[in-house]
């Protein structure tokens, strides 16, 4: 017994307007009157509406001053990247199911299912997975399975709902659709309407070879797909390299807190879509297109005077999240620390994919914080602290020794891949280490010598004599940059303090002669 074919097309009722609507979520597409426009601002005119529209008189070809007689209509502009969006949504919607999956047309899909009924179950209960994985990327769809593509695409474009096919069964379930489902030029169209032919049954009932004779082989092939008869290879598309939402806005936006309304809607799309590809995400770029007028700004600046402003922002985890409420959080975070100059009127959020990282603790082991909640905290500590220091260094993260005999010579590291890399190379064989507590500055300090031996020092308020001078050890390094060179001439001394005695470690700085105390022992 061979494989049986089984092929699932989803189609989205009246693209134009649901692409539009994902990005307004005041608006119903089942309850509100829609109309799409586009063209010149002088001569806009509707390019498509939904059903409610049409219901209230609304047409494709409208110019805009008919459409506004009717103020129950709500009106988009077309943008044709939300379509894009859009169809990328649908187009991952169907990756969570099968990799071959075909952008059939704008706002439809089809994939191929064969041999999955085992893996997912009945076709209605496919179906009904494809409908609520469309909802989850606020798509309104029809979903229609059968044994070839053509008569599920064509289901799906005729009928509401779910539909499915059984083999041997298409040219009876598809005879009641109209001909216009088929989609022909309007030339066969005319014809076949000045001949009585209607619907499916109809052209299916037609004799063949006087069909052939009068419409020549493309009449032949509306007469095959009304039959349901067609058999086809898809032609896969490419899986998207990232995922990116937009909105553009009626009204500049200023303060945090309406931009991070506008930013959790585009990063739950995002995150929807991640997910259903069965990724996460820990590298998300958000564009701001800014609207800025020079003569309103305080201070006016050359780069400001750009008719198209842009500002973005980058923000990188050290582990993968499909949580757009922590994405949102990170984002709120970055943005109070560095806002936009001028008013957001465009929001753009691109999330590169990665796989999902699973960890299971060890039974015995203490339970460590949450990836999410620690990035979180830390973006906390950098808004508050500041991201880096004087000499560039950032100020929040792990620090790492740097493979230089610089003194003082580390960086702070964020938790990632490279941490964990070199975390690897770290011995965890128990040994006895003595440990120096560097004070950070070094303290001043005045040391007496007695024949180039420290005797005395005196630091903090602090003045007594050296019982014990081990050294010197000199080291010097970056002689090729005046800025960087250092020539330092350290010593560990033991000095009488107060309970005991402490050992230190002092140095010199020999081009200017001055002591310094670095730190103490433990």
């Amino acid at each position: 017994m061979g494989l049986i074919m089984l092929f699932a097309c989803i189609h989205v009722p009246d693209f134009p307007v649901q692409a539009a609507l994902r990005v307004d979520s005041a608006v119903s597409f089942k309850a509100d009157a829609v109309a799409v426009l586009e063209g010149p601002e002088s001569l806009l005119k509707v390019f498509a509406c939904n059903g409610a529209a049409r219901r209230a008189g609304i047409s494709p070809g409208m110019a805009k001053t008919q459409v506004e007689a009717c103020p129950q209509v709500v009106l988009h502009k077309r943008v044709v990247e939300h379509e894009e969006t859009a169809q990328s949504a649908l187009l991952d919607c169907g990756y969570g199911f099968s990799p071959r999956v075909e952008s059939t047309s704008p706002g439809t899909i089809t994939i191929d299912l064969s041999g999955t009924e085992r893996l997912l179950g009945a076709q209605t209960k496919i179906g009904e997975q494809l409908v609520r994985r469309a909802e989850a990327c606020r798509l309104e769809v029809n979903v229609a399975l059968a044994a070839n593509p053509d008569a599920a695409l064509h289901a799906a474009r005729g009928f509401t709902g779910i539909t499915v096919i059984a083999p041997g069964k298409e040219a009876r379930r598809l005879a009641c659709l109209p001909v216009e489902v088929l989609q022909p030029p309007a030339e066969l169209l005319d014809a076949l309407d000045s001949w009585g032919i209607r619907d499916f049954q109809s052209l299916a009932a037609l004799p063949v070879i006087p069909l052939t004779q009068r419409l020549g082989q493309q009449g032949l092939h509306l007469q095959r797909l009304a039959r349901g008869e067609v058999q086809r290879e898809l032609v896969p598309a490419e899986p998207a390299a990232a995922f990116r939402e937009s909105m553009e806005l009626e009204e500049p936006v200023e303060l945090l807190e309406p931009l991070a309304f506008v930013l959790n809607r585009l990063l739950e799309q995002v995150t929807a879509r991640l997910a259903a590809r069965s990724l996460a995400t820990d590298h998300v770029h958000v564009e701001l297109g800014l609207e800025a007028h020079v003569d309103r700004l305080l201070r006016a600046e050359p780069a400001l005077a750009a008719p198209a402003l842009k500002y973005q922002r980058t923000l990188k985890l050290p582990v993968p999240t499909q949580d757009a409420k922590v994405l949102l959080k990170l984002l709120q975070l970055d943005l109070a620390a560095h806002p936009p100059q001028a008013p957001v009127k465009k929001i753009a959020v691109e999330a590169f994919p990665a796989r999902v990282r699973f960890g299971q603790a060890g039974l015995f082991q203490p339970l460590a914080p949450e990836p999410a909640k620690l990035e979180i905290t830390m973006a906390r500590l950098r808004a508050t602290v500041g991201e880096k220091d004087q000499e560039g260094r950032a100020r929040v993260g792990f620090p790492a020794v740097l493979d230089s005999h610089k003194p003082q010579s580390f960086q702070v590291l964020p938790l990632n891949a490279e941490r964990e890399a070199a975390g690897k190379c770290i011995t965890t064989t128990p040994k006895p280490r003595c440990v120096v507590r560097v004070f950070r500055p070094p303290l001043a300090a005045t040391v007496e010598l007695n024949c180039d031996v420290p005797v005395a020092i005196a630091f903090s308020g602090w003045k007594g004599k050296i019982k014990t001078a081990s050294g010197p050890w000199r080291s010097n390094g970056a002689w090729w940059d005046k800025a960087e060179e250092w020539k330092h001439e350290e010593w560990d001394v033991e000095l009488s303090i107060t309970g005991g005695t402490g050992v230190y470690r002092i140095f010199r700085e020999l081009p200017s002669e001055r002591w310094f105390v670095e730190g103490m022992y433990d």
